[in-house]
């Protein structure tokens, strides 16, 4: 199997199993795991290493009570590459004696928790409001939470500069939302503009406008009514 060290270099990791003892030889079926942590070993140097558990079987094949659900191998290191502790889960029943007449041990399922390292590749919002970050080792992280809120008097906020408001008295405090309801990633907003609230105010506005033109020009015609007297 592969592994991946914190920096996410990767390490080929090889097992086998050894018997170290029998009822044959009078005592109970025990056997070793060993992963091998250097192919290059010359001499006495060691190529395997025992990750220091025994596992026992009974007659029918079956791992004897109270049984291994998982072993760490403390401290893993393979040709050079640190990896660290890592730890191997069994499954309920996982591990039985082999009865194959060739003595061949095998794996039937495998799944690992690591990954290699990887570059990030983008940045994305998703339905759930959760911006997410994908890498190109095909992770996906959560970085962080949209937040949305809800005012009971959402028109008693005060309007501050750059779009902002704040909470008054009228407005009630904020009313936060972590589900997401509502957030569309890669999503244009509409428009959300009262078009016929929008002219409404334009006609009033339109109106104060000619109403201050026609003060501007009444003061002009006095001034020069009062010009002309001096003269």
């Amino acid at each position: 199997m592969t592994v991946y060290a914190a920096n996410g270099s990767p390490a080929n990791v090889q097992m086998r199993w050894a018997k170290v003892d029998s009822t044959a030889a009078g005592g109970a079926e025990t056997w070793n795991l060993y992963y091998m942590s250097n192919s290059g070993a010359m001499g006495s140097q060691a190529m395997w290493t025992n990750v220091g558990k025994d596992y026992t079987f009974g007659a029918d094949g079956s791992l004897l009570p109270p049984g291994i659900d998982s072993v760490t191998l403390n401290n893993l290191t393979v040709n050079g590459v640190n990896v660290g502790n890592v730890e191997l889960h069994h499954d309920t029943n996982g591990i039985s004696q082999f009865a194959d007449v060739n003595g061949t041990a095998t794996v039937s399922t495998l799944n690992q928790n690591g990954y290699a390292a990887g570059e990030f590749v983008s940045v994305a919002i998703d339905d759930s409001g959760r911006v997410v970050a994908t890498y190109s080792n095909n992770q996906r992280v959560d970085m962080a939470q949209v937040v949305t809120a809800q005012f009971n008097g959402i028109n008693s906020l005060k309007r501050m500069d750059g779009g902002v408001f704040a909470t008054t008295s009228e407005s009630g405090d904020a009313i936060l939302d972590l589900s997401g309801s509502g957030i569309i990633g890669s999503s244009l907003e509409a428009s959300n503009t009262d078009i016929s609230d929008e002219f409404t105010k334009l006609i009033v506005t339109q109106q104060a406008y000619s109403a201050g033109t026609k003060i501007v020009t009444t003061a002009n015609d006095m001034l020069q009514a009062a010009l002309n007297m001096i003269r």
